[in-house]
């Protein structure tokens, strides 16, 4: 099959909140993914360089935000686990504050991150659903595979 465009919905993305490695507890009621890396650059401008600055990397990041609407059943108060899992992960410390998040394309490539959790509860106005949102602080390299 030729290489093709696809629907941003058709991504998942999990959580490995136990750190063993899988499986992921996928993370429903998302409807928006957004990837912002970021980097760090040192600054190697010298007499030589003719007054143009130059510079190399010297870190890099990713930060991924997850939007869309908080899930729970309303008579039991049972949550999606991939969110209960998340929200846990935001209240951690130290290395209770990290766990393994893997972003899977139609295609089955896969993007597997180490990340801290920053998460937004129950938000929106009179006539929406309620809103939830998680963004993900990438600690150390993202995997491709």
């Amino acid at each position: 099959m030729a290489v093709t465009k696809f629907l941003a919905r058709d991504l998942t993305i999990g959580i490995d909140a136990g750190g063993s490695g899988g499986p992921f507890t996928p993370i429903k009621g998302i409807n928006t993914i957004t990837h912002a890396p970021a980097n760090t650059d040192a600054d190697t401008t010298d007499f030589d360089s003719a007054g143009h600055n130059e510079h190399m990397v010297a870190e890099r990041g990713d930060t991924w935000t997850l939007a869309g609407f908080s899930l729970e059943d309303v008579l039991t108060g049972a949550k999606d686990s991939g969110q209960a899992a998340v929200e846990l992960l935001a209240q951690g410390m130290s290395t209770a504050s990290l766990a393994w998040f893997q972003i899977v394309t139609p295609g089955g490539n896969k993007l597997t991150f180490s990340a801290s959790a920053v998460v937004t509860l129950h938000g929106g106005g009179n006539n929406v659903a309620a809103t939830w949102q998680a963004v993900l602080h990438a600690s150390g390299a993202t995997t491709f595979s």
